[in-house]
């Protein structure tokens, strides 16, 4: 019962508030203030009932397109910075990753599929209010509505990229999004992420900022979706010689009374790209003190199986919420003897783990080509 708990708490971040697994199939009805103040329902979801794939089926660890001849195009089934989902409210997956120009919502019923055989949406185009160069997007459902994340550029004589806010237009998705706003046009941001507080309500995005050359951590709350207090630095990419002066791709994870943010450091244009983990302590979430930086690497190359510069991460649940999943990036050959060489990014999926102690285990990458079972209640 406390693993389902914990894929509830990760899966509610895309309902309208985080909430607890409930201990039998079925919906249980509650009330909740939409944007405009007034009262409507929220269901607390407990997972598909009815899997969709046999028992002791299986899938590759590769879902997105292997990589193409040319390097420089990316097709919008290759999934750099990828973005994945289970929704409960749905039941379907959902998906999106650094496309530029285009921010394309990717959904299927099946894991396997969700990049390249599931449906697509095209929902924003670069234009009026983003000039181009949109990297990482994400999608979380809050007062009913959805809301991706994401960041650009505004000129094209200008690199400094900015966070910004898509709506969507009503409570699915596939209806379309409008842009919403800047999130605040004064800080070189990228990678937001969202937290949404089981306890108090309260709504947080962490994304990484550019701060004297530097890519830091910062925090701050939403106080609406489409605004945030002023941002605080919580985690120095100088603190260990792995960091690569450089900590990017938050997420949040949460298990039981334990929240982590599972990051990305180096460059990922580097083999040693690499997540790391900053767990909370307690206190003022806004305060770096709260926050507690772990001095080894979580996950790391496999170079006995081709996966080069792991990171950029998102995690998400099985369709009966049992299982939380990582979703991630990474490159099938090493740019050791060349640096300079560019890599196609694919996107790959496992299942992870906790301790006895609620600490996040990931293992190692696995191989493009090696089998593993298909989500629990697939």
């Amino acid at each position: 019962m406390a693993k389902k708990t914990l894929c509830a708490v990760i899966a509610a971040l895309f309902l309208i508030s985080a909430v607890s697994c409930a201990t039998k199939n079925g919906e249980d009805n509650m009330s909740s203030t939409s944007e405009s103040g007034t009262e409507t329902e929220k269901t607390v979801y407990t997972g598909r009932e009815t899997p969709l794939r046999a028992a002791g089926d299986t899938m590759k660890v590769l879902i997105s397109d292997p990589p193409g001849d040319d390097p420089f195009v990316v097709l919008p089934s290759a999934a750099p910075d990828p973005f994945v989902t289970y929704d409960p409210r749905t039941d379907y997956y959902y998906g999106m990753s650094s496309q530029h120009s285009v921010i394309i919502l990717h959904r299927s019923k099946v894991l396997a599929d969700l990049f390249t055989g599931g449906e697509s949406l095209t929902v924003y185009r670069t234009g009026v209010q983003i000039c181009e160069s949109m990297w990482a997007p994400e999608m979380y459902f809050m007062d009913g509505r959805w809301y991706i994340y994401s960041s650009g550029t505004t000129s094209p004589s200008d690199a400094t990229k900015h966070l910004f806010v898509l709506q969507s237009k009503t409570a699915d998705p596939f209806d379309g999004f409008r842009f919403k706003a800047y999130l605040n046009n004064n800080i070189f941001g990228i990678d937001p992420t969202v937290y949404i507080d089981d306890e108090s309500g309260k709504r947080y995005l962490c994304y990484s900022e550019v701060i004297e050359g530097l890519q830091w951590l910062c925090i701050a709350e939403l106080t609406k979706p489409w605004k945030i207090s002023t941002p605080v630095p919580i985690c120095d990419p100088r603190d260990y010689e792995w960091d690569g002066n450089l900590n990017e791709g938050p997420f949040f994870v949460k298990n039981g009374d334990r929240l982590f943010i599972i990051y990305s450091a180096c460059g990922c244009y580097d083999d040693n790209y690499k997540l790391g983990l900053l767990e909370y302590k307690g206190g003022d979430m806004l305060k770096k003190e709260s926050w507690e930086k772990y001095p080894e690497p979580l996950f790391v190359k496999n170079p006995d199986v081709s996966v080069f510069a792991p990171g950029h991460a998102s995690f998400f649940t099985s369709p009966d919420l049992s299982e939380t999943w990582i979703a991630y990036q990474c490159f099938y050959s090493t740019n050791a003897e060349n640096p300079a060489r560019r890599r196609m990014r694919v996107c790959h999926v496992q299942p992870i783990s906790f301790d006895e102690t609620g600490f996040p285990v990931i293992g190692i990458p696995k191989g493009a080509d090696e089998l593993i079972p298909v989500p629990s209640g697939e």
